[in-house]
This record gives C-alpha cells, sequence and structure tokens, in this order.
C-alpha cells in the first residue's frame, strides 16, 4: 500500500537550519546557524496532518535538542497527530571513512542517534553508506559499518534502511555491493533527485525501483510550475515495479516549500492513487 509522506528536509527552510557535526570524539556538536523558524518542529506533525499526510521522516539536525523531555514532546506531537514516523535520517557520519579511529568514531554516533530514534517511537533509521570514493576498500567498511548497525538497530526494534546518496553508493553497483556484503536485511530508499546525479537517472532507476521500500520523490519546478511530463516519467517506475511502501513529497527550496508539496501530492495522487 502507497502512503504519502514527508521529510523534515522538505521544510528546511520553515524549520530553520540545525546542523549536529561530529567533533574529534564523535560527539554530536550543535551548529545552529540562527536561521529565523517559522514553523517548529514540534508543530509539525499537525502541520501535515491536516492535509491528508500522516507518514514522517526527520533528519537528525533539525532536532532542535535531544534532552528526554524534549524527544518525549515530539514523540506525543506524533503521537497525537496520529502520524507515524517512518524514519530518522541520520545524515552526520561517514561509515567509509578509511582511517580506523574516525570510522569507529562514526559508527558509535549513529548508534546514539539510533537511540534517539528509539524514544521518538520511530519505527526505523536511513543510514547512509559513506562519502568516500568507492573502491573495494571503501565499500568492504561501509559494509561492515551497516552490518554493526543493522544488527544493533535490531535489537532495539529498529529497521535499518540505506540509500542511493552520497560518494560511496550513488551508483547503484556499489550501492548493491554494500548490501551484499552487509548481508543483513537493509531496506532500501530510492530518492529520484539524487539518481539524477548519475550519468543517466532513468537508468538508475531501473535499476533501483524493483528494491525499493521507500522513495524519496523530488519535481523539477520552475517558480511554481511543476514539469509534469519529467514527473510522471519518475512515478512510472512506480508503477511498473508495483512499488508499496510511503513516498516522501521532497523539495530542496526554501521558499514557497508547502505550497510546492501540494502540487507534487496532487500529481501522485492523479498518477497513482
Amino acid at each position: 500500500m502507497i502512503q504519502l509522506a514527508i521529510s523534515s528536509w522538505t521544510v528546511h527552510g520553515a524549520l530553520g537550519q540545525v546542523w549536529y557535526q561530529p567533533d574529534d570524539n564523535g560527539n554530536m556538536v550543535n551548529h545552529n546557524d540562527d536561521q529565523p523558524a517559522s514553523l517548529i518542529l514540534l508543530d509539525l506533525p499537525a502541520h501535515i496532518a491536516k492535509d491528508g499526510i500522516h507518514v514522517l521522516e526527520l533528519c537528525n539536525f533539525h532536532l532542535p535538542s535531544l534532552d528526554d523531555n524534549y524527544l518525549a514532546q515530539l514523540k506525543s506531537a506524533i503521537d497525537s497527530a496520529e502520524v507515524t514516523l517512518a524514519n530518522l535520517l541520520i545524515d552526520t557520519g561517514n561509515l567509509s571513512a578509511l582511517d580506523d579511529t574516525e570510522w569507529r568514531n562514526h559508527i558509535e554516533m549513529t548508534k546514539r542517534w539510533q537511540d534517539v530514534a528509539v524514544k521518538l517511537g520511530a519505527k526505523g533509521t536511513r543510514i547512509d553508506c559513506g562519502t568516500e570514493q568507492p573502491t573495494s576498500e571503501t565499500i568492504q567498511r561501509s559494509a561492515t559499518a551497516l552490518r554493526e548497525l543493522a544488527d544493533y538497530g535490531a535489537s532495539i526494534g529498529l529497521d535499518t534502511t540505506t540509500e542511493n546518496w552520497q560518494t560511496t553508493s550513488i551508483e547503484p553497483k556499489n550501492l548493491f555491493d554494500i548490501i551484499k556484503q552487509a548481508d543483513r536485511p537493509l531496506k532500501l530508499c530510492v530518492d529520484f533527485g539524487n539518481a539524477e546525479k548519475t550519468a543517466d537517472k532513468y537508468a538508475t532507476l531501473e535499476q533501483l525501483m524493483p528494491h525499493a521500500d521507500s522513495i524519496h520523490c523530488k519535481g523539477h519546478f520552475g517558480g511554481m510550475t511543476l514539469d509534469t511530463q519529467e514527473f510522471s516519467r519518475s512515478l512510472d517506475f512506480i508503477k511498473q515495479y508495483n512499488f508499496s511502501g510511503h513516498i516522501s513529497l521532497i523539495d530542496d527550496d526554501t521558499d514557497n516549500e508547502w505550497e510546492r508539496v501540494l502540487i507534487l501530492k496532487q500529481q501522485v495522487e492523479k498518477q497513482l492513487l
């Protein structure tokens, strides 16, 4: 069953910018650029639910606090809006790092974010494969890290998803090599925008979509006008492979974000639902 979802990245401008980056010891440090926020995260679940979207993904860097009381408030807001938190998107760390100390620190940091996901009531986490150039060594290091993190996630009740995203795994061949070597039931998020960064977006989607458990669904806008022809071609892969899962509507701009979300939603409903 297809469910429409939203990522907090889509309302990045409205939320204001909060970045967590690891320090030399792998600790999470909040680097807040003091970007003004017109929407607070506690109000986001109700905000999306009022327009019929009941699945949410949260970027880890959008959490303004990791205090247990705050996390409990956010979980309550999600539950009260009858929204499902599908994934905490862990967007920090480099699981293909070649330096052993850095690599181990980033694995342990990711585990701490997995602990945060549990406190929020998330079903799972999305974990990136890494940022090094893909080689047999970096692919192996990424797979080893994901295996450990998938096992840790399973031990605390979380699914583990990865994605065609950064350098190590943006190409399907490398991504599939990592998943195979990890040898765990990893789920796959297919990102339309990241597929576009490869030599042939549609060839990439052809390879990835049969294995997709979730989708980050991006379109091309000129102002407020969606390129429906291009968007429809991407959505055709969803129909072709009988996809069943959640589709997160993603907008990368920071102005009029929600208006564009509703345009994407309308097009997806027209073509798929």
